[in-house]
């Protein structure tokens, strides 16, 4: 299937900016067999009735219809109420029809794919494609203007928080001029205190640029190189990976490293109240890294998502330092900067009145519960150097641009951080690297640099436009769909389609 595999992309008509009863194309049903269940299908969806939902499972799906039904309210969370776009042919032949969907609301897209049994009477199974967009031409067909940008983003989130969509922050800058900055939903719910322009947001894994800055800075300063050995840091380490795993590994995410997989560590990993604790969580699991890579083992040098990797990263800041993490990055990026709303440090983010609560649909297990969004229990014990700094959309704007300015680092320093270091994904019209712990994509003309981060309750996206000179940053407290579909509509107002 040739899609465009970018995470949570959406594409909006701007010609009219109008944002309720807008469809994106004529879109005409398949002389299918399968068409007037899928028909049904979408009118019970789009209720958002588990009554109703039931009643159409339990009528076409060939058993287990109950836990059927229920799946599709998460679904539902992410998109709203859908409509039809198109046909995905490359899935669908005799005993299969899958079909692009774009939310009414939410403007972003979802393949939804319905397998029948061989007589096309009762659905055996379901598959759900999230985070990618038809190929083609889409809307919009031409870019929305600096002056239209905050009217048009005004409209489109009123109507996303009215329909409880969305709640957070987000700007949009092009240079040294904001073009859109505005807030929404609450920060906690219980005191009923509202989200605002100062509001601390967990950022998640766009902490991950900080630390790779922070790195980058103790490089400039002569304290440690990209080629050094983790073993010259953690000497207790297991000699077999320190010896051949590099800075340079860790920051781009190919030493190898993984141990997500294995849930005995994931337990002792979650109960560490701080680096130390965790580098002990990952040696005692060492023999147990994902795919069994520890016998005989070799530096992947190939991408491989990691937040182990980072982890490391973090405790290698902190003996070179002579600081704690979160020091660290206090006194050589927050302070430097007056980014006064920014915590790496769980102690001071304690005592810190203006912080969002994450809101989630989710259990502690990540499984979707449905109902009323509730608390998400905080991100851990501590402020992890992978996944645990606050910030807001200001703090984050000023950070972007002094990197970009050689304000915080130097030009040639600015560079190795954005550089193509590792290949994650490339074809002919999309194309994702990861330099120095930012995420480099381009998707058709639009080129991004940046990084994005998710858990329950918590979405950022934080990315730079360099050829429009665009800053655009998303920080949701309703999880990774509310943050990151609000920043994929973003753009492709900036960059259109083709």
């Amino acid at each position: 299937m040739k899609i465009r595999n970018l995470t949570f992309i959406l594409l909006f008509n701007i010609i009219t900016l109008t944002l309720t009863g807008q469809n994106t194309t004529d879109f005409e049903w398949p002389e299918n067999e399968i068409t007037p269940i899928f028909k049904e299908f979408v009118k019970a969806y789009n209720t958002n009735d588990l009554k109703k939902l039931e009643a159409f499972t339990s009528k076409h799906y060939e058993k287990d219809f109950k836990k059927a039904a229920a799946y599709w309210p998460s679904v539902f969370a992410d998109y709203g109420q859908i409509e039809a776009f198109s046909e995905e042919t490359s899935w669908s032949d005799k005993n299969r029809l899958a079909i692009w969907f774009h939310g009414k609301h939410t403007k972003n897209w979802v393949i939804i794919m319905l397998r029948m049994n061989p007589e096309n009477t009762k659905i055996i199974g379901k598959s759900v494609s999230r985070g990618s967009r038809p190929s083609g031409n889409l809307p919009p067909y031409s870019r929305v203007s600096s002056k239209e940008m905050k009217p048009y983003l005004k409209k489109y989130l009123k109507k996303l928080h009215k329909l409880d969509h969305f709640s957070g922050s987000v700007l949009v800058a092009k240079g040294n001029t904001i073009l859109f900055e505005e807030s929404y939903g609450e920060r906690n719910k219980k005191r009923n205190t509202k989200n605002n322009a100062n509001t601390s947001f967990n950022i998640a894994s766009t902490t991950k640029t900080f630390t790779g800055v922070a790195i980058a800075k103790l490089a400039e300063q002569g304290k440690l190189k990209f080629t050094d050995p983790i073993s010259k840091f953690i000497p207790e380490y297991p000699k077999d990976i320190s010896n051949q795993v590099t800075i340079h590994h860790l920051l781009t995410h190919t030493s190898g490293i993984e141990l997500d997989d294995y849930e005995p560590f994931n337990l002792d990993n979650d109960k560490a109240k701080n680096l130390n604790e965790a580098l002990k969580a990952q040696v005692t699991h060492l023999d147990s890294l994902n795919e069994g890579r520890r016998k005989n083992f070799k530096v992947l040098n190939k991408y491989d998502y990691s937040n182990e990797e980072f982890v490391l990263l973090g405790i290698i800041i902190e003996r070179v330092s002579g600081m704690s993490y979160g020091e660290c990055i206090e006194q050589s990026i927050f302070k430097p900067l007056n980014m006064k709303n920014s915590f790496a440090d769980i102690h001071k983010l304690t005592t810190h009145q203006n912080k969002a609560i994450g809101y989630t649909y989710k259990d502690t297990e990540s499984n979707f519960i449905g109902g009323t969004r509730c608390e998400n229990g905080g991100v851990g014990l501590y402020l992890a150097p992978d996944g645990g700094i606050y910030s807001t959309t200001t703090d984050l704007y000023t950070y972007f641009k002094a990197i970009n300015t050689h304000t915080i680092v130097s030009k040639g320093t600015q560079e190795l951080l954005h550089k193509k270091h590792a290949k994650f994904f490339v074809d002919k019209d999309e194309s994702r690297h990861y330099g120095y712990g930012f995420q480099l994509n381009q998707v058709g003309e639009a080129i991004t640099i940046g990084h994005g981060g998710t858990y329950p309750g918590v979405g950022s996206r934080f990315e730079y436009y360099p050829k429009e000179n665009y800053y655009v940053i998303v920080l949701s407290n309703y999880g990774s769909m509310a943050g990151s579909a609000v920043a994929a509509h973003i753009k492709d107002l900036i960059e259109p389609n083709h």
